[in-house]
């Protein structure tokens, strides 16, 4: 093989293995960002409006009789600015498509579960919408932004990610996920068996039925099994995107620079001294429990009938809680296994 050709091969190797390479080497990621991110908004909302156009045969029977009528144009805007919001900060904090699918999951997962359990809604009419609510935002991620190292190992060179065999580990993963699970069910549990059941009643006054919170320990084994795939959603948002940090960028949030200001060097001495294992999963905790906070108040407050926005408030908190645990549980695991 001649050199020309060999540089041509090593050339065409490197790309596909290195995802940054591969990254250059795709049309899409051509595109200045600041239009990407705009184009992402854009078809967000315009494939959620199709779909939820051409599903509404499918769903409209359900969702219709508790659905809030909206009057005002600014609550339609509120809404839609909303949605804008969700799919901006996604984009501003560097989330892929995965990170984008298990973050809308989970924030969302408190109005579905609300409309199944408590609004007599069929489950495939919940299904449909909570899919066209993840789907359409997740799927222009992917297109157009590629996926982190974390969430993609094949294509990541041995020594950049931090605790590989770790993320590999599919026992790993099944016990991470399986705490995960745990947690937000034995949280809900808790709060159906004391508090909760009342504030329904107070704050959700068109609420046809709250059986679902009185179903005691024989409604355990169901509320796991549906909650499986919110445990693994929160371990692939917050286990596996703090405990396989990039170690160049880590390596980068250590050093100090000299001539810094004063609120750098306190932010370096506080905050930056943390691990980027530890910074990562404390900051996507907030993230994601003020993401299910907000976007059950706006949501359920905004859409469904007759609710208010404590109602909506004391809902989340619930879902809010589970998350910070959650996170924290996963701090513990990481710090016991020196992870």
């Amino acid at each position: 093989m001649s050199p020309k050709k060999r540089t041509a091969s090593t050339s065409t190797t490197r790309a596909a293995r290195d995802p940054k390479v591969a990254a250059k080497s795709s049309p899409l990621m051509r595109i200045p960002s600041p239009a990407r991110f705009i184009l992402v908004v854009l078809s967000s909302l315009i494939v959620s409006s199709i779909l939820f156009t051409l599903t509404s045969s499918l769903t409209l029977g359900d969702l219709g009789p508790i659905s809030k009528h909206l009057e005002e144009w600014w609550e339609v805007g509120v809404l839609i600015g909303w949605r804008a919001v969700e799919v901006g900060v996604a984009w501003v904090l560097g989330f892929d498509g995965r990170d984008v699918a298990s973050f809308l999951f989970l924030t969302h997962l408190p109005i579905y579960s609300l409309l199944s359990c408590f609004y007599a809604v069929r489950p495939t009419s919940a299904l449909i919408s909570y899919g066209i609510t993840v789907a359409s935002t997740a799927l222009p991620f992917v297109f157009l932004r590629r996926l982190s190292s974390v969430h993609d190992l094949s294509h990541t060179p041995p020594g950049a990610i931090a605790n590989r065999g770790i993320l590999q580990d599919k026992l790993t993963t099944f016990f991470t996920s399986l705490l995960a699970t745990s947690i937000f069910s034995v949280v809900l549990y808790i709060s159906y068996a004391s508090w909760l059941p009342a504030q329904l009643v107070v704050h959700f006054e068109s609420l046809p039925d709250i059986s679902a919170a009185h179903a005691g320990p024989a409604g355990l084994p169901v509320l796991f099994l549906t909650l499986a795939p919110a445990g693994w959603a929160a371990r692939d948002f917050l286990f596996v995107s703090s405990t396989g940090y990039t170690i160049n960028d880590a390596q980068a949030a250590s050093a100090s620079s000299e001539g810094e200001s004063l609120v750098a060097a306190i932010y370096r001495k506080t905050w930056g001294k943390l691990s980027t294992k530890t910074r990562v999963l404390v900051s996507r905790s907030i993230i994601l429990a003020v993401g299910i906070l907000l976007n059950t108040i706006i949501q359920v407050a905004g859409t469904i009938r007759d609710v208010s926005v404590v109602g909506a408030a004391t809902w989340g908190s619930v879902w809010a809680v589970s998350a910070l645990v959650t996170g924290a549980s996963f701090g513990w695991i990481e710090s016991v296994e020196g992870v």
